[in-house]
């Protein structure tokens, strides 16, 4: 029984979520997990930081992360992408806008996650993203895993059909 998704679930399911949390490396090798808004283009994952952010500062030192995307409150609902690999800063402006568009993107159709904050939260975010150069980096799809437990499920179910299976003594 598999429960790993194929390359166009997990391609799916990138798109479908929010939230990805990066694990860094500080200076001691000690981990650090960061929970960022993501996109993904092409065969790669994007986050949008601060430039003098821990994270980009981890990176510069260590590019090496760990990043997570995962859903699910109960066993059988369980979901997540597992994408290990090299995080390195963008440089190219084509590349930044592209990852900006999509960004807005992939605002407006799982909507900002913002609509409902009240105001004094909206403009102190403002002036929080504006604290700043910002830097885009990118985490290339080289090694992922992946797993959905409700093809788990489904097997069981299959199972509990079928009725046990007869043995031969």
């Amino acid at each position: 029984m598999g429960t790993s998704m194929s390359p166009v679930e997990v391609d799916d399911y990138l798109v479908s979520q929010r939230t990805i949390t990066v694990t860094t490396l500080r200076p001691d090798g000690s981990p650090v997990a960061h929970p960022l808004w993501f996109v993904k283009l092409g065969e790669s994952v994007y986050i949008d930081t601060r430039a003098n952010s821990l994270k980009h500062k981890n990176i510069l030192n260590d590019p090496r992360v760990c990043a997570i995307v995962e859903s699910g409150e109960s066993y059988f609902e369980l979901r997540g992408v597992r994408i290990e690999g090299a995080c390195r800063a963008v440089s190219d402006e084509e590349e930044i806008l592209r990852v900006q568009t999509a960004l807005g993107e992939k605002d407006r159709a799982l909507g900002s996650g913002m609509a409902d904050m009240p105001e004094w939260f909206s403009k102190s975010r403002a002036k929080r993203r504006n604290r700043g150069e910002r830097v885009i980096l990118r985490i290339p799809i080289d090694r992922v895993y992946s797993w959905d437990f409700s093809k788990a499920r489904k097997h069981y179910d299959a199972e509990q059909t079928s009725g046990p299976a007869s043995s031969n003594s």
